[in-house]
């Protein structure tokens, strides 16, 4: 029984040894798992800030690519509106020997049509690229569609043609019958025949939808196809019909005060007349022109 009782206190001086041994390694393991989340506290402040600066840079990145998509329909819609003969050509007959606010409405107008249906041109490109190139005999399809909106375009040519020729002398007949009475009312008869002249704006805003719809413009549109995104897309279109509504009224509108003071100028208020005429014979020719070219 003495044995027994003299070893308790050897082991319970082990006993407390080995718990004090004890609490020092815990209370290094606790001092080290306590110090050890510094780094990645760190580490996690960096990615959280690499993050932030990421998203506030993308959409900086997206505002400049909407921005270059606008800017680059602008110019796209405005140079096309100007640059080919026949859109002129369906033009000219409408507003030689106008006044600017009429002449910028029929500049407007054909624009408008030919914006609207580019858009639709441009966002069903856009939709079905990737299907239209995976799909066998599309391209014969497009190819026909293509043949048969020419040769709509070359026949509203030829009709704006002929109500220009028809005009023009109804024009022809007023200003000698007006002129004959007085001479002194040279400027006044021109607006007054002149507003005759600008009814027919229905034939001016069909053919604008056709011209958007014709493969001519198709080149012009590309970026609206390229781009990444439906924004992007949209953007551009819009963008480009906005353009051509602009330059397009400016040109009609510069052309028609231009003929109109030129009549006043040279003492010959029969010059828009006469411009008329053979615009409007020019545009029979080119619509004819158009015609072939897309039968041939």
């Amino acid at each position: 029984m003495r044995r027994t009782i003299c070893c308790h206190p050897l082991l319970l001086v082990v006993l407390v040894g080995l718990c004090q041994l004890h609490g020092v390694v815990s209370f290094t393991a606790h001092k080290s798992i306590a110090l050890r989340p510094v780094k990645p506290t760190l580490t996690t402040t960096t990615t959280t800030t690499t993050s932030s600066s990421s998203l506030q840079a993308t959409p900086t990145v997206g505002i400049g690519a909407i921005a270059g998509a606008i800017t680059g329909g602008l110019f796209a819609g405005g140079l096309h509106a100007i640059a080919g003969p026949d859109h002129l050509a369906a033009l000219l007959p409408r507003c030689c020997g106008q006044r600017w606010y009429r002449a910028v409405r029929v500049g407007a107008l054909w624009g408008m049509g030919h914006g609207l249906s580019a858009t639709v041109l441009g966002l069903t490109a856009f939709g079905l690229k990737s299907t239209v190139q995976n799909m066998k005999g599309m391209q014969k399809v497009l190819a026909g569609a293509s043949h048969v909106t020419e040769i709509a375009v070359g026949l509203s040519l030829i009709v704006i043609g002929v109500m220009g020729i028809r005009e023009a002398r109804e024009w022809e007949q007023d200003l000698t019958t007006t002129m004959g009475a007085s001479q002194s009312l040279s400027a006044a008869v021109v607006d007054e025949v002149a507003s005759k002249h600008s009814t027919q704006k229905r034939a001016v805003l069909f053919n604008g939808i056709l011209h958007g719809f014709s493969w001519d413009g198709a080149p012009s549109l590309a970026p609206a196809v390229a781009v990444a995104t439906w924004g992007g897309s949209l953007a551009f279109l819009s963008a480009y019909a906005i353009g051509t509504m602009t330059t397009m009224a400016l040109a009609t509108t510069l052309i028609g005060e231009g003929t109109r003071k030129a009549g006043q100028v040279l003492d010959r208020p029969d010059i828009p007349q006469k411009l008329s005429f053979v615009s409007s014979i020019l545009a029979m020719v080119i619509g004819a022109v158009w015609c072939y070219l897309a039968v041939a």
